[in-house]
């Protein structure tokens, strides 16, 4: 059996091999750091109530006045729909309207594009299964913001934050945003080395090589 992460399969087994995501490098080309002032935040994926939105406007909106926030992604149900629709409620009570933009989706060919625009990506997904964006854009060099403990071996601490707490959120944004060009340069090539090491289209298959007992 395989899975993504050994956190990520619901029962324990000593059958369970960890691959990884296979992320193409090549697809996601090492961004240098956005030149330029303030801070720009990139949220991806649907408009669920389990990607944390709420909580992560709100540590926008802690943060200061200089973070804002992009969001991209699809509403697939009535559900996520509805959620969108709080989501721009809650933008305009926090008056964050000229700070925080909710988008629709966007093509996959643009992803390096937006990461290279960006100075983080912020993903607030509940724990379990590890969204590939984090990898995605990590491949691509920018830092993340993530609170799912399943990403404690790519992330440093600075980058994680507890989920329902906007003020830790807010704390690691104000260290990134504190950090320097050649700083932030150095997060983007860490996060890399370690997609590179363990979520590559290389490692995967060495993984599935693993799990059908033909490499050791």
């Amino acid at each position: 059996m395989t899975s993504v992460d050994e956190r990520s399969f619901p029962l324990p087994s000593r059958k369970l091999t960890a691959i990884g995501h296979g992320i193409d490098l090549a697809e996601f080309p090492c961004a240098r750091p956005r030149e330029g002032t303030g801070t720009r935040l990139l949220a991806l994926g649907r408009y669920s109530t389990a990607k944390g939105l709420d909580v992560v406007l709100a540590g926008v909106n802690l943060a200061g006045p200089d973070v804002e926030l992009r969001v991209h992604g699809p509403t697939l149900s009535e559900d996520e729909r509805h959620h969108r629709a709080e989501l721009e409620a809650l933008t305009s009570e926090l008056a964050l309207d000229g700070r925080v933009v909710l988008g629709d989706p966007v093509p996959r060919a643009e992803l390096a594009e937006l990461f290279a625009a960006h100075d983080a990506l912020v993903n607030n997904m509940r724990a379990g299964a590890p969204d590939k964006v984090v990898y995605e854009a990590a491949a691509g060099c920018l830092p993340v913001l993530a609170s799912n403990p399943i990403f404690d071996s790519l992330l440093e601490r600075e980058q994680r934050f507890t989920r329902w707490d906007p003020n830790a959120l807010a704390g690691a944004i104000r260290t990134l945003a504190a950090a320097s060009t050649e700083e932030r340069a150095a997060i983007g090539h860490r996060l890399r080395a370690r997609v590179e090491e363990g979520h590559s289209v290389q490692s995967w298959a060495r993984g599935i090589l693993t799990a059908a007992g033909l490499e050791t």
